[in-house]
């Protein structure tokens, strides 16, 4: 185990992930492992193992993502319903209430879900397609 652990370290550093991100990721996959020991059956263990911690990679990625867009908005207590809805002008109508829900209003997905009879995961895509819009807009700026 630990030697695949330290292939799939060498693997994910040639994908271009630090050393230290790609540990965390293998860590993650053995933390898996032990809860899903006693109900495992993978048929390529390795190949599992390496999705597991390249999509433990993915995972933070995106969320350090987040956290930047994020950083980016101004704080809430400042940001008047004029101001915000100048923040999200470029995007699509349905964009929009999505992220006013969300991001304005604090809603969770659940309740954006059965507010506009959607499925949270749903709600879930279309905000990240959104935030991946309004992204590349302010890094354009």
């Amino acid at each position: 185990m630990l030697t695949l652990g330290q292939q799939v370290v060498q693997r994910l550093q040639a994908r271009g992930i630090q050393r230290a991100d790609a540990e965390d990721a293998v860590a993650t996959a053995y933390e898996k492992i032990i809860i899903l020991l006693p109900n495992l059956s993978v048929r390529n263990f390795d190949g599992w193992f390496y999705r597991i911690a390249l999509n433990a990679c993915l995972d933070e990625l995106r969320k350090h993502r987040r956290e930047t867009l994020t950083q980016q908005l101004p704080e809430a207590s400042t940001l008047t319903p004029q101001s915000f809805a100048t923040l999200i002008a470029p995007l699509p109508a349905n964009q929009q209430e999505l992220v006013a829900l969300k991001y304005y209003y604090g809603f969770s997905y659940e309740e954006i879900g059965a507010l506009l009879a959607i499925k949270p995961a749903s709600v879930k895509t279309m905000l990240a397609r959104a935030r991946k819009q309004l992204r590349g807009q302010w890094e354009e700026t």
